[in-house]
């Protein structure tokens, strides 16, 4: 073998392992990217739902204080009825009261 032989040999060879190299470094730094953006996806994602849990908290909250003062009307509703007819009974009492005595 000449030298321009041996010169080529050697660079493709050079060629080749540098390209091997090359990818596997590439390859690597790719692989580093994705799986930096799949963490950074991820970290998304988890501040949405904590934003969501939030919201969603909030709403759970006034709906509780709604239903307490739905609950405080409907007492109260049910103890005017009651004085209603207690009223009423106190009213129909005196009535006949009044028939009894002429007046």
């Amino acid at each position: 073998m000449d030298l321009s032989a041996i010169t080529n040999v050697a660079t493709i060879i050079g060629v080749a392992v540098g390209g091997y190299a090359g990818g596997r470094i590439q390859g690597r730094g790719s692989a580093s990217q994705v799986a930096a953006d799949t963490v950074e996806m991820l970290q998304t994602q988890v501040e949405l739902l904590k934003e969501d849990k939030e919201t969603r908290d909030s709403e759970l909250t006034d709906l509780r204080h709604r239903v307490e003062i739905l609950e405080g009307l409907v007492t109260q509703r049910a103890e005017v009825e009651e004085l209603g007819i207690k009223v009423s009974l106190v009213k129909d009492t005196v009535d006949r009261i009044a028939i009894r005595v002429g007046a």
